[in-house]
């Protein structure tokens, strides 16, 4: 019986390794993203802003979608919760959700001002989108981590 455990658990180490080892692959790809800024002194042209801000938009949108599907997750588990455990995930789910709206909205009004200032194109435009999608990113990520926080303390049982 003891002989079992031992070669149970040497047969399964080596999976759960590679598991562990994916997934930290996963993550340092998603962290050593690299975006092509203009440089400062650059002359960025109409076409390179329009060209930058739609690879931006295409981005945070399969970013926003993997949020809602995150924040659909939680609320699916919240059903399967307990009074205490529901009460603590609903505040962290209904922030979340709040969080992501704002953000969805601050990004269709910068996108309408982009559109709406292409007539009379300038370089500042570009720049002010440059600092609306760091400040766009740095509030995804903050959501993300929120949500990210939870789900692993749900699979680690501290919520048990």
């Amino acid at each position: 019986m003891r002989f079992s455990k031992y070669i149970m658990a040497f047969t399964l180490w080596p999976l759960l390794l590679v598991q562990k080892c994916a997934k930290d692959s996963e993550e340092t790809n998603d962290d050593n993203a690299v975006e092509i800024r203009y440089n400062a002194d650059e002359n960025v042209t109409k076409v390179m802003a329009i060209e930058d801000w739609e690879q931006f938009l295409k981005q945070s949108q399969q970013d926003i979608d993997e949020t809602d599907t995150q924040i659909g997750l939680l609320e699916t588990k919240l059903d399967e919760a307990d009074t205490d455990e529901k009460n603590a995930w609903q505040g962290i789910c209904d922030s979340s959700n709040l969080s992501l709206l704002k953000l969805k909205a601050s990004r269709a009004k910068q996108n309408k001002a982009f559109e709406d200032g292409l007539s009379t194109y300038d370089k500042t435009m570009y720049h002010q989108n440059e600092i609306f999608e760091i400040q766009f990113n740095h509030e995804m990520a903050a959501i993300n981590k929120k949500l990210a926080t939870l789900f692993e303390k749900m699979r680690s049982g501290y919520y048990k």
